[in-house]
């Protein structure tokens, strides 16, 4: 069971930063990655996380990577180094990492969220990290692969039936392990959503945050995971196709999408989503029923497949 972050833990994080904790801090909302904490110091609020002991020190240490990658380019709050010159801490057996406090005002729009994941992106074309991490987003080949095991070893009828229904879209809308293997990988965020966006008070900056999903991965799937992320599934037809192309041809400005990248880019989403088993099975591997996050996403697989052509349309359109 994870426990709340107390002074006791915080001011034993700060201390291998040459830090002491002076106020009361300030827990944050969210945390299915981590917990954070703003904590005032004599050098001012810093945001303290510690990570889900899920995520392994070797993917902590690439997180934290990605995130002093992206800070020296002004595209992520900046991070603070141990007495050592480390970029993460260790307490018992937890992980932390130390950025400072960004105070922020509004969320991002589609269109001003594609320009900043565009200026992420382009800015990863130059990292390079230190030592080895499998990375976080990963497609089985072939894609139903990992489906097929777990409907062989659920007893759950509710899952059994999810899971049918993901490869049967698979089977009539999803790539070919072929087709899979020809898209590049590049470095992405992972969980580029508005939540992860701040834009700052006053000069508007926009900093990334919460990099613990960074992986090696086909770029037009998080462009369109991102606009997904950014939008409601209520907005009406004739509105979706003309945010999606603000949304691309923002992306475009600032580093352009390619022809073929943009032509699979809505069935490469379909297939990544109808693939993932993570709502499937425990951290440990262990099947389990199908639980409301999967719920919602048979409700938003649902929902692209029924805009899959109008989204295609405007994808194979967009900067032509």
């Amino acid at each position: 069971m994870t426990t709340t972050m107390g002074a006791t833990e915080l001011s034993a994080c700060l201390r291998q930063y040459g830090l002491q904790v002076s106020g009361p801090a300030r827990l944050l909302s969210g945390g299915h990655v981590g917990q954070s904490a703003v904590v005032p110091t004599a050098q001012g609020l810093l945001v303290v996380k510690r990570c889900n002991r899920r995520f392994d020190p070797a993917r902590v240490q690439l997180a934290a990577q990605a995130h002093q990658h992206a800070a020296r380019a002004g595209l992520a709050p900046p991070m603070r180094l141990t007495r050592d010159g480390q970029r993460t801490a260790q307490v018992e057996d937890a992980t932390y990492t130390v950025a400072e406090y960004v105070d922020h005002a509004e969320r991002a729009g589609p269109a001003g969220f594609a320009s900043a994941l565009a200026a992420l992106h382009s800015h990863f074309e130059g990292f390079s990290p230190q030592g080895r991490c499998p990375n976080f987003l990963q497609l089985p080949d072939p894609p139903a692969a990992d489906l097929e095991r777990i409907r062989r070893q659920t007893d759950d009828a509710a899952s059994q039936e999810a899971i049918e229904w993901r490869i049967k879209i698979l089977a009539e809308f999803g790539l070919e392990a072929q087709s899979l293997a020809a898209v590049p990988r590049s470095w992405v965020h992972g969980d580029a959503r508005p939540d992860n966006l701040l834009i700052t008070r006053g000069p508007g900056r926009r900093l990334f945050i919460d990099f613990d999903q960074v992986s090696r991965f086909p770029r037009p799937y998080e462009i369109v995971r991102a606009f997904m992320a950014c939008i409601s599934p209520r907005l009406p037809a004739h509105l979706l196709g003309s945010t999606f192309r603000d949304y691309l041809n923002a992306y475009h400005a600032v580093a352009p999408i390619p022809a073929t990248d943009r032509a699979i880019m809505i069935d490469l989403y379909l297939t990544v989503q109808a693939a993932e088993t993570r709502t499937f099975t425990t951290p440990q591997g262990e099947i389990r029923g199908m639980p409301a996050f999967a719920r919602a996403r048979h409700q938003q697989l649902t929902w692209i497949i029924e805009h899959r052509g109008l989204l295609r349309r405007v994808a194979e359109e967009a900067q032509t």
